[in-house]
């Protein structure tokens, strides 16, 4: 298999996943905005480990920082967690 076909298998699934809880919203919505939707769900996992508001500050600052990706989010999240 392609590298482009797994992109669009998980480009795919993504499309039929509806969030059912607020917190499956969030971590569907943050993983599109910073380009992580391969790997959405660990953000959904992430939300059932920390806290909302821990999250969205660290997604917040990434925005802020000029650095809207998956990499720089989980470099600020171990920054904090560790």
């Amino acid at each position: 298999m392609t590298r482009t076909n797994i992109l669009d298998r998980v480009a795919a699934s993504i499309s039929r996943f509806a969030p059912s809880t607020p917190e499956q919203f969030l971590a569907l919505q943050m993983s599109r905005k910073l380009g992580d939707e391969a790997v959405f769900r660990h953000y959904l996992v992430l939300f059932e480990h920390y806290a909302e508001e821990l999250l969205l500050s660290l997604y917040h600052r990434c925005m802020d920082d000029g650095v809207p990706t998956g990499e720089h989010f989980m470099w600020l999240l171990r920054e904090v967690t560790q």
